[in-house]
């Protein structure tokens, strides 16, 4: 006999830190579910900020770190969605394929659906990282990736997956203030290893000063910050100002007027960028950096190569990418049976 749960889904990622491309991963997510019907009640999202996410997406939250409060959450879903981004990667910290390992398998103990959509997979180096990634998601019931590494690395595993859009393109873009168009580039760098970081910024301040532009930073999480404010003490850069995306301060979440260039290193402000029709250079420090600017045909920047932003946008390829992603999420959902 079918019991009904108190949530129809347990949402788990990189949440509550506040790093924006997380949380509009988690807005999307919800947004996506309530389209298939499942209203905001009804989810129950894992969070390091539990009373902030409540307050931010009119769910239900729990405290990742609660092992007891996550176990109940799961006993109560009916199925545990990861939803989006890099969970499964030690480039950062082998913590995030211990600890997303963890939540899959307690969900199968008290028979809680795990499935995925947008994720991606790697880099692992680690042999015990890839094992734990490999159980995972080999027990979840679907598999969504949002590039074709991390579509390759699965079917090298045995395990049929899909390509899904990143879940922000699920949501409207960002505005732009006043016209488009100007003499103003905003350039992202967040800290990485091999001085990425430090050629990034030397090469978008020559290419600025040949055009004429004025350099403005955007930041997607304090680090970001950090780096940019750092690089600049430095003289490897000038910026007019950084400005800090806040996803808790909604009038925040938009792109300085004058914006004719965007050049940046983190996916979702490539991604924002290109949704809001700037002309954008991605710098791929990781995969699913190349991921993305191969789907959209945007062009790429490492170190060594010309440094050259494109003059034409890519709104016609990201039209087709927002229609997708709501229509593949909606058909994998379903596909998880009754609810």
């Amino acid at each position: 006999m079918h019991v009904e749960r108190r949530f129809e889904v347990a949402l788990c990622g990189y949440y509550g830190f506040g790093n924006l491309g997380d949380e509009l991963l988690a807005q999307s997510a919800v947004r996506l579910l309530e389209q298939c019907g499942v209203q905001r009640p009804r989810i129950i999202v894992l969070s390091n900020d539990a009373a902030e996410t409540e307050r931010f997406l009119g769910t239900s939250a729990v405290n990742r770190w609660n092992l007891r409060a996550v176990f109940t959450a799961l006993r109560e879903s009916r199925t545990l969605l990861l939803g989006g981004g890099g969970l499964f990667q030690d480039s950062t910290s082998f913590r995030s394929p211990v600890y997303y390992w963890s939540l899959v398998r307690m969900a199968k103990l008290v028979d809680c659906l795990p499935w995925c959509f947008g994720q991606s997979v790697g880099p692992l180096n680690g042999k015990l990282a890839r094992v734990l990634a490999r159980d995972a998601l080999a027990l979840c019931v679907k598999r969504g990736v949002r590039d074709r590494f991390s579509l390759e690395e699965l079917n090298n595993w045995g395990l049929d997956a899909f390509l899904s859009p990143d879940l922000v393109f699920g949501l409207e873009p960002f505005p732009v203030a006043g016209e488009a168009g100007g003499t103003r580039m905003i350039l992202n760098i967040r800290p990485w290893k091999n001085g990425l970081p430090e050629r990034l910024a030397e090469n978008a301040q020559e290419y600025a000063r040949a055009l004429g532009l004025s350099i403005r930073g955007i930041s997607l999480a304090e680090e970001d910050t950090r780096t940019m404010e750092d690089l600049a003490r430095r003289g490897l850069v000038e910026f007019e100002g950084i400005d800090r995306w806040d996803p808790r301060k909604r009038d925040s979440l938009v792109f300085p007027e004058g914006c004719r260039k965007a050049v940046g290193m983190r996916l979702h402000f490539c991604i924002l960028s290109a949704m809001a029709g700037i002309p954008l250079l991605a710098v791929p420090y990781d995969p699913k950096v190349l991921g993305f600017a191969e789907i959209l045909g945007v062009p790429t920047w490492n170190p060594g190569m010309p440094f050259t932003v494109p003059a034409e946008d890519s709104l016609l390829r990201i039209a087709g990418l927002r229609e997708e992603v709501g229509r593949i999420f909606k058909e994998t959902y379903q596909s998880l049976g009754e609810r």
